[in-house]
């Protein structure tokens, strides 16, 4: 069970890596980056739901 959630995390964080954000060192300011991995996730789920 455990390593069932643990692979749907990872393939989640892989598909955020493709917008950039956590691919690399984050250089902007500390308070804005839950915003725009927030914004980052909603774009991926929006990509999602336009292929469906």
């Amino acid at each position: 069970m455990l390593t069932y959630i643990r692979q749907g995390i990872l393939h989640v964080i892989r598909r955020m890596k493709i917008f950039r954000v956590l691919k690399g060192v984050y250089r902007h300011q500390r308070r804005r980056f839950a915003r725009r991995l927030q914004l980052t996730a909603a774009l991926r789920n929006l990509t999602q739901a336009c292929r469906s």
